[in-house]
């Protein structure tokens, strides 16, 4: 087939028939969002979702009044569907920008500045002119403007995934139509909504295909991160918010590898706090989980980021510190014990929280292993106990 029999036939396909698609696609879109939103397991940004379907909803309805036009009321078909369509599209940026962590406050503000400006602007032009080939060119500006910050965004983000940056220039692409459609649309007398030619039947197609990857898309990354954040909190301890006993273990048997065939020594501490069931049993098991969240906040706070924390189990947690020596571990295991001894609970500041801590350190031997290091810490925290508590002790 030729290219000019391709552009005669794209030329005659039937607007309306293109609207139905896009007001299925829509109603699609928003069912799949809204069954996601409700039987996802993770809560990332949930808010997120159900504003896009939610925006699914109204798009889908401002074109089934655009494709009544003539059955009904023109304020309700032109005015009111093409208003819709401006608020759709707002919202649907205002999800990209809030997907976007690093996207400053001044972004939604004009974003929202130029949705209310294109919504005053088609009704002004609407009230004083009502003429159609007008009316197409300010709703084509206007959808225009409400797009075009967020995916150049997307587009010139450096942080944005390759998939994201895809989604930006498909958008451009159709926004770049979409402006060469309002230009013409001023210049030709004769256009309205339902004109078929080769503009305005590439708009429409180009805001399908907007449509089903902007929706796909959507959904893809948002599954992507809400998997990711269910990953990475499967390896935390659901109280305390710290690396678990599970994925502790696994990382440390990378670091004991990396420390043997480096030869560099590691440093196991042990802490358990002190007569942590007789605070439970005095003010509560609700003060018991404070007291354990805020022992972890204190024990992963006084780590460097490369070496290892974790809750190991009831009121004990265990560290392990690359590349640090018996002298260089106590340093650190008496600054934890003199923090946690300073804390002050306003619930009942009359409890004083104090911990034990046994060290171990050595360089790794290929007859040992993990478990070896942590019965060694272990032990010492048993002397540490020993000796009154409130104690470091290596051994």
């Amino acid at each position: 087939m030729s290219f000019q029999k391709l552009f005669e036939v794209l030329a005659d396909l039937d607007i309306k028939t293109l609207i139905g698609v896009l007001i299925w696609g829509n109603l699609t879109f928003a069912v799949l969002t809204l069954r996601f939103y409700y039987y996802h397991e993770s809560d990332y940004k949930k808010d997120l979702i159900l504003r896009f379907g939610i925006a699914k909803i109204i798009q889908a309805t401002a074109w089934v009044l655009l494709f009544l036009r003539g059955n009904i009321s023109h304020t309700l078909s032109v005015c009111f569907g093409n208003i819709l369509l401006f608020v759709s599209f707002n919202l649907d940026s205002l999800v990209i920008l809030r997907m976007n962590k690093k996207t400053k406050i001044i972004w939604f503000r004009l974003q929202n500045v130029l949705l209310a400006l294109s919504v005053i602007s088609f009704a002004l032009f609407e009230l004083l002119l009502g003429l159609g080939n007008v009316r197409i060119a300010i709703a084509s500006l206007g959808v225009f403007f409400v797009l075009v910050i967020p995916n150049m965004l997307n587009i010139t983000n450096s942080q944005s995934s390759k998939f994201e940056k895809f989604l930006g220039y498909v958008s451009l692409s159709f926004l770049i139509l979409l402006l060469a459609r309002a230009l013409y649309s001023l210049f030709d007398n004769d256009v309205s909504l339902f004109t078929g030619n080769l503009l305005q039947t590439g708009t429409f197609l180009l805001l399908i295909l907007f449509m089903f990857v902007n929706g796909t898309g959507f959904l893809l990354v948002m599954y992507e991160r809400s998997y990711e954040l269910l990953k990475a909190s499967s390896n935390l301890d659901p109280l305390t918010q710290i690396y678990n006993r599970r994925y502790f273990m696994n990382r440390a048997e990378a670091y004991y590898e990396r420390a043997l065939r480096d030869q560099k020594s590691l440093s196991f501490l042990f802490i358990d706090i002190d007569h942590f069931k007789k605070a439970n049993d005095t003010y509560g098991h609700l003060f018991g989980d404070e007291v354990l969240k805020t022992v972890a906040k204190v024990v992963s706070e006084s780590v460097r980021p490369l070496d290892l924390s974790c809750r190991y189990g009831g009121e004990e947690f265990l560290i392990l510190l690359h590349d640090t020596n018996n002298e260089q571990a106590e340093l650190v295991g008496n600054r934890i014990r003199e923090k946690i001894q300073n804390l002050t609970f306003e619930e009942n500041p009359d409890y004083k929280c104090t911990v034990s801590v046994g060290i171990y350190s050595g360089i790794p031997e290929r007859e040992k292993n993990i478990q070896y290091y942590i019965d060694n810490a272990d032990r010492a925290l048993y002397k540490a106990k020993e000796s009154g508590r409130n104690c470091v002790i290596c051994v």
